[in-house]
């Protein structure tokens, strides 16, 4: 079995052993930045590839996008220091931050929040409506999933009692579920559907939105393994070409950001409760392995 799977078209790939480390004395220089695994692997290799671009010739140095199999091995992962980079959700953010020492540097100027979609011929109107129905949701340790918990409690619903939930492997998994008839509806991250291809964002609508749980839909942090210096000038480079240059400031928008701008620990610090769920759900996992 390969240990990765190289996707060359677009130069991400899901690593399935550990990641390389960079920056190593006695190895040729390299970064690798570790994405959650939110979106299909093609969709994140297409969003990204320009980015990479960009570093590579700022830093002087190859620039690789890494993912993993699903947000239990991203977190186990980012937990290893294995890696020097991270893009990944809040409630991960906040517990790569509080447990493994990650430092945060950068989030997206608009946030995302919680949506409820459905088919583009569907008649249904509220959540309450789906009362003994399925809905497909992201991963279940993903911010966006644990939320959209929240939204069922708010609307008198009950997973397993009143509603059946299918977590699925990222947010596109879920609403191709939508397209194909196999849930009613899925509760997915805006900022992901945006991201997702114009066919699949043109078969099905958003009939709720969660304004109460905007979150940063990503969040960059460095390794703790890194100097300080070389997370400063990733950081930095990241930062300018979602500011200053015209193809990085294009790529935002596409994405839904609407740029990047510093984070700071206070706000980190609010996202707490989903981090503490997350550790909770970790363990509940590895305690079953």
């Amino acid at each position: 079995m390969f240990k990765s799977i190289l996707i060359r078209m677009f130069t991400l790939v899901i690593v399935l052993g550990s990641a390389c480390p960079a920056w190593s004395a006695d190895k040729k220089p390299s970064i690798e930045i570790g994405i959650a695994p939110f979106l299909p692997v093609k969709t994140l290799a297409q969003n990204y590839a320009p980015m990479r671009a960009y570093l590579e010739q700022r830093l002087k140095m190859p620039v690789t996008f890494v993912t993993a199999p699903d947000y239990k091995s991203f977190n186990e992962r980012t937990g290893k220091h294995e890696y020097p980079l991270i893009i990944t959700v809040a409630n991960s953010a906040y517990l790569a931050w509080s447990e493994y020492g990650y430092i945060p540097l950068l989030r997206p100027v608009i946030y995302t929040r919680p949506v409820l979609v459905v088919s583009k011929n569907q008649n249904i109107a509220s959540l309450k409506e789906l009362r003994g129905k399925t809905i497909g949701m992201s991963d279940a340790l993903a911010v966006v999933s644990m939320q959209g918990m929240q939204m069922l409690r708010e609307a008198g619903l009950e997973s397993g009692q009143d509603v059946t939930i299918k977590n699925m492997q990222n947010h596109g998994a879920a609403i191709n579920l939508v397209i194909a008839g196999d849930v009613a509806a899925a509760i997915v991250s805006d900022r992901a559907l945006i991201q997702l291809p114009a066919a699949t964002q043109d078969s099905v609508k958003i009939i709720q939105t969660w304004e109460r749980g905007a979150v940063p839909g990503i969040i960059y942090l460095g390794s703790p393994d890194l100097p300080r210096e070389k997370i400063e000038a990733l950081s930095q480079a990241i930062l300018e070409y979602a500011r200053d240059v015209p193809e990085g400031i294009a790529l935002m928008k596409r994405l839904g950001y609407g740029g990047l701008a510093p984070i700071d620990l206070a706000e980190l610090r609010t996202y707490e409760p989903y981090g503490v769920l997350l550790k909770e759900a970790m363990a509940k996992a590895s305690s079953k392995q």
